[in-house]
């Protein structure tokens, strides 16, 4: 049997932007490639954003529950992982972003994504995120099929042949 292709969301971009009155605004786009399609032209984008006030610390907070939006657009299912936390902690001699998220299904499974900080907090941040939730992106899409695919039986089950 051929291997399963595992659907995974990939980090396109972030932008984070701060005004004079301690506005942070952070957009997140994400790229979903489609099944067995190579080509940057089968990837689908999605984008999420997040605003507050407050201090640097708001940033990385922003940026998670941006890539949380763009993940919920992508799957479907907007409450699927909820934020628990995030920390950025001095390891092995390099900073390292941890985000701590909860999932929603029966299984309310605690999921921690970790990256080095490198560059830009908003990127990394996202892709943290991304550490801890694409393990189970896959799944999650899934789900949102069978349920699409279930409604579609649903509405063919009371019609004859001739109406299909």
């Amino acid at each position: 049997m051929p291997p399963r292709y595992e659907r995974r969301l990939r980090f396109v971009s972030a932008e984070s932007s701060r005004t004079p009155g301690s506005r942070f605004d952070v957009r997140i786009t994400l790229a979903l490639q489609d099944p067995g399609e190579d080509s940057d032209e089968s990837e689908s984008r999605y984008v999420g954003e997040a605003s507050g006030v407050g201090d640097v610390i708001l940033e990385p907070r922003l940026a998670v529950e941006a890539t949380l939006t763009a993940i919920a657009e992508a799957t479907g299912d907007p409450g699927y992982f909820r934020l628990l936390g995030i920390k950025v902690v001095h390891a092995f001699d390099t900073r390292v972003v941890l985000v701590c998220l909860r999932t929603s299904d029966d299984r309310s499974a605690q999921v921690v994504g970790a990256v080095p900080l490198s560059g830009a907090m908003a990127r990394t941040a996202a892709t943290a995120t991304l550490d801890a939730t694409n393990r189970l992106v896959d799944l999650v899409l899934d789900q949102a099929e069978d349920e699409t695919a279930g409604g579609k039986a649903d509405e063919t089950k009371g019609k004859t042949a001739g109406e299909k």
